[in-house]
């Protein structure tokens, strides 16, 4: 039997969640053993595992040869669905509104990137969704978020997306009508239309617009199922978790070797391990970390990718010089692959810190600004100590789940910002300096909109330089990633009814000759 904590029990448990929440309907085949090993980046022996667990609890039926039909499961008291899915409000609450707060920047930049050809295959889609007239638009409408970000260039984006989208899903109670069966009576073909148009033509507001109609829809929906559930069953609320970000096992930061790597890489920058010296045995260090032989050796590869350490036949590992210089992207696949997570991380993390730090200093009054201000500018590390902030500061605990992880891909994907992070003052350059400052300036006098700007800048620089020297050194697949020095405002602002009637005056419409045009 596998825990969730496992590799199948994870799998089984999100399968399992799309059974039950409908998005998964009885009678259906389920995607091939191949499929699903791609699609949600695990080995065919993990998805054979999760199909065995699902089929031993009822929910699939497996033949030979063939892929698995879909089954109901297993009935469950309708007390025990009700409890577990109010014990989910509060996230699931707070999934949509990290949702109404990224989804338009992600899609915004997206959207830049996208050619006409591509736009006319999104209006195809819509058109599909047009045509079956409400009955599974939603599996549709996810299907083109999915497909939209896509076009980023950056996995990150339809990973984050597809976890929030996870967070937000409901089970099916018998008897009670589910959100998505008022959603279909009521497609949002013209909603996902005009989005369209304003992302083919740019308009930020129109962008911003059309999507937090969108989720205040569907949150107007859930809540109201939510009601409807806790009017009819007075339960003892429990505390409900958190959102919890899942990735691939290329991403997983939480395993023991990845423990186990941070800790000697944070022992390299602070001087503890001097460069050229010896690490001891490896029996000796899998001792000293509880772990078996097997682990440290994943930690120690993960070290020599980043160049940290090198292993000398006869001698053992001997610590290298972190110079960032010296710093090979193309020595081998997984150190490409390592600099392009790195890449995508600091990319995210930009755009999110956009919204992120309008929101953190929304929270803190004069004085409050003036010690956290200091806090920073006297720290060594002051742009992990900025991050840490951010993260701590998020009134959201989905968004501050999402800061964290991406800090912790940055991790993953290569010594850039820890080297940056772990300089003395002294060593930051000039430039980085000069943002710094503008950003605990702007902290201190409380001006709100230019903190989120200067916090998104200081970042933007960090991810300029490190775009020019992996474009140099070939890795091309990072010419996608790069970003404007000034994002909209609007990003920032409070939807208002003068935003909404201003952004359907500035809508974009097609005429039949299929150009897009404004209204006048």
């Amino acid at each position: 039997m596998f825990s969730n904590s496992t590799k199948p029990g994870q799998l089984a448990q999100t399968l399992r969640q799309e059974i039950q929440t409908g998005r998964l309907q009885p009678g259906q085949r389920l995607m091939s053993i191949n499929d699903l090993s791609q699609v949600y980046k695990v080995s065919v022996r993990t998805v054979r595992e999760a199909l065995a667990l699902l089929e031993q609890d009822g929910y699939l039926a497996c033949c030979s040869r063939r892929r698995a039909v879909i089954l109901t499961g297993p009935p469950q008291p309708e007390e025990t669905l009700i409890r577990a899915t109010l014990i989910q409000r509060g996230v699931v609450q707070d999934a949509y509104q990290t949702l109404r707060s990224l989804l338009p920047i992600l899609l915004w930049q997206s959207g830049r990137l996208m050619k006409e050809a591509d736009f006319d295959q999104f209006y195809r889609l819509n058109k599909k969704m047009i045509r079956f007239k409400g009955d599974h638009s939603w599996i549709l409408s996810a299907q083109l978020f999915h497909g939209l970000l896509n076009y980023s260039g950056n996995p990150l984006f339809d990973d984050l997306y597809q976890n929030l989208e996870q967070a937000c899903l409901l089970p099916v109670i018998p008897g009670y009508e589910h959100p998505y069966e008022t959603m279909a009576r009521h497609p949002q073909s013209r909603d996902f239309s005009t989005l369209l148009q304003g992302l083919q033509s740019q308009a930020p507001l129109a962008i911003l617009s059309r999507i937090r109609r969108m989720i205040d829809r569907t949150q107007s929906h859930v809540e109201a199922y939510m009601q409807q559930l806790s009017g009819h069953f007075d339960l003892p609320m429990e505390p409900a978790g958190i959102f919890q970000w899942q990735t691939g096992p290329e991403l997983n930061q939480n395993s023991k070797s990845r423990q186990i790597a941070r800790s000697l890489i944070q022992a390299i920058l602070s001087g503890e391990l001097p460069p050229n010296s010896f690490l001891p045995a490896e029996k000796t260090m899998a001792e000293q970390y509880g772990v078996s032989v097997d682990t440290l050796r994943r930690a120690l590869r993960y070290l020599r990718q980043l160049q940290f350490i090198r292993t000398l036949n006869g001698k053992g590992s001997q610590i290298c010089d972190p110079d960032l210089n010296c710093f090979n992207p193309l020595a081998s696949p997984a150190s490409k692959r390592n600099s392009l997570t790195y890449l995508c991380a600091l990319q995210l993390l930009c755009l999110i810190s956009f919204p992120a730090a309008a929101s953190a200093g929304k929270q803190l009054d004069f004085q409050q600004r003036k010690i956290t201000a200091a806090r920073i500018r006297q720290s060594p590390n002051p742009l992990g100590e900025l991050i840490d902030w951010l993260a701590a500061a998020q009134t959201s605990s989905s968004m501050s789940v999402i800061v964290n992880q991406i800090f912790q891909f940055l991790y993953a994907g290569g010594p850039y910002l820890y080297h940056a992070r772990k300089l003395p003052a002294a060593g930051l350059s000039p430039a980085y300096h000069s943002d710094l400052e503008q950003v605990l300036t702007a902290m201190e006098q409380g001006q709100i909109s230019e903190f989120a700007h200067a916090v998104y800048h200081s970042f933007q620089r960090l991810l300029d330089s490190s775009l020019d020297y992996l474009i140099q050194q070939g890795v091309g697949e990072a010419k996608r990633l790069r970003l404007p020095d000034v994002l909209p405002r609007v990003f920032l602002e409070e939807e208002s009814e003068s935003h909404s009637r201003s952004a359907e005056e500035s809508f974009p419409i097609s005429f039949p000759d299929g150009k897009i045009r404004r209204r006048s």
